[in-house]
């Protein structure tokens, strides 16, 4: 775990309470009744299988459900004091101040056609307020936070002109540069080699503690959560099923975080022939509690 420290503010930065999101116009319940906190300063992660629900939960959160027939529904989505279920619903989503979001996919992400250095101080143009020469500077000096040392070459190169390493870098700092309160980083290191990741990981916390953003992040890696979040979030079947601290997951009641975690390979089951797998049977007593408890809520 980096050395950094998290604020001890009481109240939440983010604070989210039966989060529900449909689809299609209610046919398709991608996450049900979730709940959970972010403070200031504090590094979450959201662990689960694909289709568990958690990108879709933290596209929510950052307001990037404009889908036609989709609909959000909170008994409470608070970010820094502000309902966030006031946000006026628009096809075309909106930043919600406060809130930067770090998408999987850095190439479709950027834009293609805009260089890198343009994109970066728009963003420091509308968030700062930083013009001409000022601007430029820490565009660069962003640049080079992330890693980057050819700067001049990256600023005025377009996406596909970098490699993909390279524009995960930029996405970082695009996204800090506006010094947001909460980062939201989806899948930051999915493109990445292992060693990559880590390398990614670290560089991401310590820039985000630099600015004071608290970070959320969204990740299949339940071994990379224990050595960089401060909790840990697991999300199965669209429900949170486990919110407890990254360095308690081998005490995890829930037989899914128990199961994610058996499944890692490690330096006890090296020798094995074949790691453990999640066993859906085993789950189907969680899975029939869980609708009972919503049929009794509803």
């Amino acid at each position: 775990m980096l050395d950094v420290p998290s604020a001890t503010e009481s109240r939440p930065l983010l604070e989210v309470r039966d989060l529900s999101v449909t689809f299609e116009s209610g046919a398709v319940h991608a996450v049900r009744s979730a709940g959970f906190e972010v403070r200031p300063g504090e590094r979450v992660a959201i662990v689960g299988e694909s289709g568990s629900g958690k990108s879709t939960t933290c596209a929510a959160v950052g307001g990037f459900v404009t889908e036609p027939g989709s609909l959000v529904e909170a008994s409470a989505l608070q970010f820094d004091g502000r309902d966030l279920r006031t946000r006026k619903p628009s096809r075309i989503p909106r930043q919600t101040p406060g809130i930067s979001m770090m998408f999987q996919d850095a190439m479709t992400s950027l834009d293609a056609v805009w260089t890198v250095g343009s994109q970066l101080e728009a963003v420091l143009g509308n968030q700062l307020k930083l013009r001409g020469k000022a601007r430029r500077a820490e565009a660069e000096s962003w640049l080079r936070r992330v890693g980057l040392h050819d700067v001049d070459r990256v600023m005025r190169s377009r996406p596909y002109e970098l490699s993909g390493g390279m524009r995960q870098r930029v996405m970082l700092a695009i996204a800090l540069c506006g010094r947001p309160r909460l980062l939201i980083a989806d899948e930051p290191t999915s493109a990445l080699d292992a060693s990559r990741s880590v390398e990614m990981m670290q560089l991401m916390i310590e820039l985000a503690a630099t600015t004071g953003a608290a970070v959320l992040i969204v990740t299949h890696d339940i071994r990379l959560c224990q050595s960089f979040a401060d909790r840990v979030v697991v999300m199965y079947q669209g429900c949170v099923v486990e919110d407890l601290p990254a360095s308690r997951l081998e005490d995890a009641a829930h037989p899914y975080t128990r199961a994610l975690v058996e499944c890692v390979p490690s330096l006890e089951n090296h020798d094995a022939e074949l790691l453990p797998t999640i066993d859906g049977m085993a789950l189907a007593s969680n899975v029939a509690a869980r609708e009972a408890e919503e049929a009794r809520v509803a």
